[in-house]
């Protein structure tokens, strides 16, 4: 009976870090469901890469297409994007004022 205590220590421990660690894996599976919804078209969303620009169309296939630049169109996946209204911000990209010229 002594030499099983130190075994079921241990086993108790692999069953506390498997059970911590499906609750936290759940817990950013819903964080992506709810992420993913927010972004639809119109939304204003940075990739994972760092590539700022606006969804203009929502495929069925968990896709999105964005417009990166007047004219240029980019598919990527809905994984891949987050809402930049939801990033710190140090992250989020600042519009720059129209109708001012630089001239310097």
């Amino acid at each position: 009976m002594k030499s099983l205590i130190p075994f079921l220590i241990f086993m108790l421990v692999v069953v506390g870090l498997l059970v911590f660690s499906a609750r936290a894996r759940r817990r950013q599976a819903v964080q992506q469901v709810e992420r993913s919804e927010r972004i639809g078209v119109g939304s204003e969303v940075m990739t994972t890469s760092g590539l700022y620009g606006t969804v203009v169309a929502r495929n069925e296939d968990e896709t999105v297409v964005m417009s990166i630049a007047p004219g240029v169109e980019v598919k990527w996946a809905l994984a891949a994007l987050r809402d930049v209204a939801s990033l710190p911000p140090q992250y989020r990209q600042e519009p720059e004022p129209e109708g001012e010229d630089d001239a310097r």
